[in-house]
Order: structure tokens, then sequence, then C-alpha cells
């Protein structure tokens, strides 16, 4: 019985360590490595693909117009409260130098912005990535924050996506 009750303890710590970041603070999203944790959008000519790379995933995006949102990548059914600061961090790279948008919105129309809408410009290497955001008008339990990748073909590769409360 014990050894039950030990291994179920490990479990639950390891549950919660791994939602936790190195501030101590909540992290807000779904683990990174796993395409069932993001939303990934596809509108008109744009058009991606998704995967896990070991503890990365990427996005392989073949082919984009003249609207960067027709590729989108999204975790979504965030509760996120008005006036409060938010933190969203992340590791990324690409396949060629490319900028790619952060963004945090509601999920329903009319898909107005909550406070996020930055540039983050990547290299072929790993780079961090830190935004600092306050959150406008959002829609209990119906929010989300993402990437804008219509901006360029080529594959992206995103690890430790963090959104956490300031």
């Amino acid at each position: 019985m014990k050894t039950i009750i030990s291994i179920a303890t490990v479990v639950l710590a390891f549950a919660v360590l791994s939602r936790t970041t190195w501030a101590g603070e909540a992290n807000l999203l779904k683990p990174t490595n796993s395409t069932e944790n993001w939303r990934l959008e596809q509108h008109e000519e744009g058009k991606a693909t998704a995967a896990v790379d070991g503890d990365a995933l990427t996005i392989d995006v073949t082919n984009v117009d003249a609207e960067l949102w027709h590729v989108q990548l999204f975790q979504t059914k965030l509760d996120l409260k008005a006036g409060k600061d938010y933190v969203l961090t992340f590791k990324a790279k690409a396949s060629v130098a490319r900028d790619i948008s952060c963004v945090a919105g509601i999920d329903q129309e009319d898909w107005h912005n909550l406070g996020l809408e930055e540039t983050a410009s990547l290299a072929t290497d790993w780079k961090d990535y830190k935004f600092t955001f306050t959150v406008g008008d959002p829609v209990k339990d119906n929010n989300r924050v993402g990437f804008m990748l219509g901006q360029a073909k080529g594959k992206v590769w995103l690890k430790d996506v963090t959104l956490t409360a300031k």
C-alpha cells in the first residue's frame, strides 16, 4: 500500500511541476509538444501541418497568400482576466529567418485582440522570447493565445511555450 501511495504522490508532484514555471507561476497553457493541445487554422490559400519533434512542435507552412492570419496556431479556452498582466514566453527557430506574430484574442466573433500583438523575428537557431501584456475585454473561458504563421513558407519550431499571470 505504501508503494502505491508513493507512486501516486510522485505522479501528482510531476503533474503540478510540469505546469509551473521556474518563477513559480502556474503555466496556463498545455504542454507545447502535443498537436492535440493546439488548434491549427488554415484559411483560404494558407496551408500548413503540425507535428511533434521531440520536445518541440513543428509547423510546416507549405502555402501562403496575402494574409498572415490565414495560417494560425492557438491554445484556446483560456480564462484570462481583464486588467491583469500576463507573460508569454517561448523558444523558437525556423528553417529560414522569418517573422511570426504572437497574439492574444477572444475565441469567437468579433475575434478582438486582448492586448498582445507582437512580432518575433526567428532565426535558424533557438532563441528565447518574452512578451508582457495587459488583457482588455476578455470573454470568460473563451480566450486564446498563439501565433500567426502565414507570413512565409517554411518550418517553425516552438517549445516551452508558457503563459503566466504576472
